[in-house]
């Protein structure tokens, strides 16, 4: 399946809005966590996390999860900055 690269970056408000957990999970794996990390920093079991990644990857009709972390970041979803880049 290929993006719409217009909807990807949010010229269509097209895409369904991600829950805060599905956010927070993307985020996390954005940083290099896998799911087991997310789950232990969020309090959450692994299957928690992974069904979060897994409507994230769904509702932004990504092919996989990588690809819905860029998703998330074009479209301003997620932050992208590099924590450990000087200010």
């Amino acid at each position: 399946m290929k993006t719409d690269t217009n909807r990807a970056i949010g010229r269509d408000p097209a895409f369904p809005a991600l829950s805060d957990r599905e956010i927070r999970c993307l985020q996390l794996v954005a940083e290099g966590m896998r799911s087991d990390e997310a789950a232990n920093v969020l309090a959450l079991s692994n299957n928690e996390v992974n069904q979060a990644l897994i409507g994230a990857q769904e509702k932004l009709e990504a092919s996989n999860l990588m690809h819905a972390v860029s998703l998330a970041m074009l479209i301003g979803m997620i932050d992208h900055a590099d924590p450990y880049q000087p200010k």
